[in-house]
């Protein structure tokens, strides 16, 4: 796997992202970003040095060319995105002063909800090592449903490392199409990762990290990862179950993206041929230091400032 070109491919919705620190009645001015759980993922990534792509449609609207130039800047590859007619999904955030969030969402049928299947392009997946998607990518559309399975199978055909967020949202969809849906797919995953206690109990029926570990193992995924907020998180393989506490050296002001800052310091660290104990650290303090400012992208920490604080966490092993 060394010759790869890219280290994670992700496939999934990107949005343009308006947020602000008073209600939306109230609010004259917005900051403009960008998000979606499976860029989160890979410009986290991207920001400690993995060389990742991103495969989507791109509306041919006024954002377009904005969005276009953000992810090459944080190097992004996007030899598999296509521009077609259409408008980027738009959402806009609210977060108060007490922390509490406020979202609203102008989505359906944009551009990112007619991925298909025929995207799947065969050589750009045989040059990277890992494929990510996630549960919201599968909730877009009925395309995007199929997509999801069908760049699962042929990513396990190719040899890669695949890996899914459940990144459930029940205002796309009911706890009984999401669990169906993931169900369905579960033997294509090698690394999955549900929330704590949201997923492990909606989707899968379960109680505690341990079981939700252990059920992920039976289906064949080779790493489950459980995020647990502010309660830190676990990661479990066949032979042993760590966990470790959050760390949030700067503070807590907005959480939103946290568990994609987790997921984009842990996939960093495992390509990078780390031992599992350090792969948690990087996921848990890329994490932490994300918490500390505003917006799902905007504040994830660079590469110097995960590794100042990379050895903090202490690992418990269960």
């Amino acid at each position: 796997m060394s010759n790869k070109k890219l280290d994670i491919v992700s496939f999934g919705e990107t949005m343009v992202e308006m947020f602000s620190d008073k209600s939306l009645s109230e609010t004259d001015f917005f900051n403009k970003s960008y998000a979606g759980d499976t860029m989160n993922i890979i410009n986290m990534a991207s920001r400690l040095g993995s060389k990742c792509g991103y495969i989507t449609k791109l509306g041919n609207d006024p954002f377009k060319e904005y969005l276009e130039s953000q992810w090459k800047i944080n190097n992004i590859d996007l030899t598999c995105t296509q521009v077609v007619e259409g408008f980027n999904a738009i959402h806009f955030t609210v977060l108060q002063d007490d922390s509490n969030r406020e979202f609203v969402y102008y989505r359906k049928n944009s551009a990112a909800s007619e991925i298909d299947e025929s995207m799947i392009n065969i050589d750009y997946l045989r040059s990277t090592k890992i494929f990510h998607t996630s549960s919201i990518t599968q909730s877009l559309s009925d395309s995007s449903k199929i997509a999801v399975e069908r760049f699962l199978i042929t990513s396990k055909e190719l040899g890669l490392m695949t890996s899914f967020d459940t990144n459930f949202r029940p205002n796309m969809w009911s706890s009984r199409e999401a669990t169906t849906a993931i169900e369905d797919i579960i033997n294509y995953i090698d690394i999955l990762a549900p929330s704590y206690p949201e997923e492990v109990n909606q989707i899968f029926g379960l109680e505690t990290p341990e079981e939700m570990i252990k059920y992920g193992i039976s289906k064949g995924c080779k790493i489950v990862i459980v995020k647990c907020g502010e309660l830190g998180a676990y990661v479990g393989t066949k032979d042993k179950i760590i966990r470790s506490n959050a760390y949030t050296p700067n503070g807590l002001l907005d959480t939103t993206g946290a568990g994609d800052a987790f997921m984009g310091g842990f996939l960093n660290s495992y390509i990078s041929g780390n031992h599992m104990e350090l792969n948690l650290k990087y996921g848990v303090i890329s994490a932490g230091l994300k918490v500390s400012g505003r917006g799902g992208i905007q504040s994830q920490p660079t590469k110097n400032e995960v590794e100042k604080f990379v050895s903090l966490p202490e690992i418990e092993y269960l």
